[in-house]
């Protein structure tokens, strides 16, 4: 059923409460009564691994995605006007994001929604290669995802816009990552999720007279490859939750993106599901956003919204010491009873280097990954190489980037976790999905 967000405009807290808390329990309460078991959940959904069509494209640092010129060169110039907003040429190849995905301006964000818009049906409709097309519309998908993402992280701050926007734009968010992973496993490319223009103009209308003119660049976890792997690694540990929470804006992507993966890859598994997802904004080191509500207030809304018993996976994109998870989650268990920690990328090397600040402690998270958290220095240059038309010097080869390589090399994983962390089901897990995550890199390799 298609969703009408033309019509959504809520006027007061009660009603968003009391609406979302009804709708909560419901589903939590369906959700409780299937009962299904969730163990080995990865084995019966292994074989979707070998549908996908990430393992075609080229992935970089930040995420982007490139493809050869040749492949791609004679198409594009039919389409120039329109593909000049989205592409930039990096020889020998074509990458799928420039100044543009990066804009922190308010109006150009809000005139790019308005352009994917347009230009996905074009497109669709268009002669081109199916190879052409696909690669276009995921990326024209990306682009509306990070457009998305960046006015849910302003409209999130401010009451008075939450109260009128969150909730269409955080559904239209899933309609996104449900069309983004029917592209990710070939199916045939079908309507690009609409959405209306009034909306799009009266949020503008309306940050305008709050003197909102900027959004953030970027959410940090904007890298398809990394979340898709991720969601394979943790689908057993996904499903027994009812609820993803996750911190504004650097994870705003994780949740309706594991969701969407959960839907489609238990489809006809009969498997029980998450319910929703919800965001909170904190952070301990990056204080640059305003948020009218604090930390305590926010998670105060979400009580009255969920009952004590929900199951919460509070997941983050990547850690260095923990402390926004432990602040976070010392909140919720105000309120709720059940709380799993997890994020997609760590801190390893200060397992091995000494460095200015400690790294996370094993027993403080509950789903560890290997994955190397990328440093911001390194992601910021790269995005300067993104977003610079010309050829710049660029110390990091492409290949390298292109590469399934996201596993800290220079620490053995497994005998680290053996010796390190005391907490049996920890440890367990931590070493489950260790060999599950080099299994799935090796399989997309």
């Amino acid at each position: 059923m298609q969703r009408d967000y033309n019509k959504i405009n809520y006027t007061g807290l009660y009603e968003v409460v009391q609406e979302n808390k009804h709708h909560a329990q419901m589903v939590i309460k369906s959700i409780n009564l299937r009962g299904v078991s969730l163990n080995n959940l990865y084995e019966m959904i292994k074989p979707f691994l070998n549908q996908t069509i990430l393992t075609t494209y080229e992935f970089g640092f930040a995420g982007e995605v490139y493809i050869e010129t040749d492949r791609f060169e004679e198409e594009y110039n039919q389409y120039l006007p329109i593909l000049e907003r989205y592409f930039s040429l990096k020889k020998p190849f074509y990458c799928n994001r420039n100044s543009a995905y990066y804009s922190t301006d308010l109006i150009e964000t809000a005139d790019l929604v308005k352009n994917i818009a347009l230009d996905a049906p074009i497109i669709l409709k268009s002669e081109l290669s199916y190879d052409n097309k696909r690669y276009i519309i995921f990326s024209l998908t990306e682009y509306m995802l990070s457009c998305i993402a960046k006015l849910i992280g302003v409209i999130f701050s401010y009451t008075s816009l939450d109260f009128n926007y969150y909730k269409a734009l955080k559904e239209y968010l899933i309609d996104l990552t449900d069309y983004l992973t029917q592209i990710i496993f070939d199916e045939e490319l079908k309507q690009f999720p609409p959405l209306s223009f009034g909306l799009v103009d009266r949020i503008l209308s309306d940050m305008k007279e709050l003197n909102i003119s900027h959004v953030r660049e970027y959410s940090e976890m904007d890298h398809i490859l990394i979340m898709f792997i991720t969601y394979f690694a943790l689908c057993d540990y996904i499903g027994e939750h009812d609820i993803i929470i996750s911190p504004l804006q650097g994870a705003a992507l994780i949740p309706p993106f594991f969701i969407s993966m959960q839907k489609y890859t238990s489809r006809m598994k009969r498997c029980s599901g998450l319910a929703g997802y919800e965001y909170v904004r904190f952070s301990k080191y990056d204080n640059t956003h305003y948020c009218k509500l604090s930390l305590p207030d926010q998670v105060r809304l979400l009580s009255a919204q969920y009952p004590e018993s929900t199951k919460i996976l509070l997941l983050d994109d990547n850690t260095g010491t923990a402390t926004t998870i432990k602040y976070i989650k010392q909140e919720l268990l105000k309120y709720f009873k059940n709380i799993s920690t997890c994020a997609l990328e760590y801190y390893w090397e200060g397992k091995i280097f000494r460095t200015d600040y400690p790294a996370f402690q094993l027993e403080e998270i509950d789903l560890i990954t290997p994955l190397c958290y990328r440093y911001f220095k390194i992601l910021e240059e790269h995005l300067e190489y993104l977003k610079n038309e010309e050829d710049i010097n660029f110390r990091y080869d492409l290949v390298e980037f292109s590469k399934i390589n996201m596993i800290y090399d220079k620490i053995d994983y497994c005998l680290y976790i053996k010796n390190n962390c005391t907490d049996i089901s920890t440890k367990t897990k931590a070493l489950g999905i260790y060999e599950r995550v080099k299994e799935i890199m090796e399989t997309l390799s």
